[in-house]
C-alpha cells in the first residue's frame, strides 16, 4: 500500500505539466531569501517579477480622492436616468446634501422642478445590476442601481457607465451606514 519511489513523478496527474518546466509563480511576500520555493520571486518571463504599484496608503489615499470627487458631482447634481414601471425612463439629476444625509432626485431640464428627498437612513438596501428591480417591476439593467426603502419601495436609477455605478452605489452605502451610526450616536440611551 506504500508509495514507492519509483511510482512518485514530478509531473501533476490532472494538468500534465512537463516535470523540467518552470511554473509561473510569485511570491506576494518581499524578502531577498526565496526559501525553499526558489522560483516564487520570478514572474512569467524569468525576471524578478515584484509591483510595487501596491501601496495601502496610496490605495486609501486614491479611494478617498474618487470619494471626495464623487461627492463634488453629487453635490451639483449627477445626471442619471430614473427607472418606471413601465418601461420607460427618465432623466434626472441626483443629489445629496452637504451634511451627507439626504438623497435627492429631480426632473432634469425644469429648473424648478421640486426634488424629492429620501432621508439616506430610509435606503434599506443598495442592489447593483438587473435583478435588483425585478421584485419591484423596474426595467433594471447591467447599469443599474436599485434603492429598496425601508417602506417596501424601490427605486431604479441607471447610470451611464459602470464606473459611475459602482462609485454610486459604494459611496452611498457607506453614507447609509455612516447616517445610521450618526443616528445611533445621538440616540438617547436606554435605561
Amino acid at each position: 500500500m506504500g508509495t514507492t519511489p519509483s511510482a512518485v513523478t514530478s509531473s501533476c496527474a490532472s494538468c500534465q505539466c512537463e516535470p523540467s518546466r518552470k511554473a509561473p509563480e510569485m511570491s506576494l511576500l518581499k524578502t531577498s531569501d526565496p526559501g525553499s520555493y526558489p522560483y516564487a520571486m520570478q514572474g512569467q518571463n524569468g525576471e524578478e517579477d515584484w509591483d510595487d504599484a501596491y501601496d495601502p496608503v496610496g490605495d486609501i489615499f486614491e479611494a478617498q480622492t474618487v470619494v471626495k470627487s464623487f461627492v463634488k458631482c453629487l453635490l451639483n447634481g449627477l445626471p442619471v436616468s430614473l427607472l418606471s414601471v413601465h418601461k420607460s425612463a427618465a432623466p434626472c439629476k441626483v443629489f445629496v446634501d452637504r451634511r451627507l444625509s439626504t438623497l435627492e432626485l429631480q426632473r432634469d431640464g425644469k429648473a424648478d422642478a421640486t426634488r424629492r428627498k429620501i432621508p439616506l437612513e430610509d435606503i434599506a438596501e443598495v442592489v447593483v445590476g438587473e435583478f435588483g428591480g425585478k421584485d419591484f417591476d423596474l426595467w433594471t439593467d447591467a447599469l443599474s442601481v436599485t434603492l429598496v426603502l425601508v417602506t417596501g419601495q424601490g427605486m431604479g436609477i441607471r447610470f451611464t457607465n459602470e464606473e459611475d455605478r459602482d462609485t454610486f452605489a459604494l459611496c452611498i452605502s457607506m453614507f447609509v451606514d455612516g447616517r445610521r451610526a450618526e443616528i445611533l450616536q445621538h440616540a438617547p440611551v436606554a435605561r
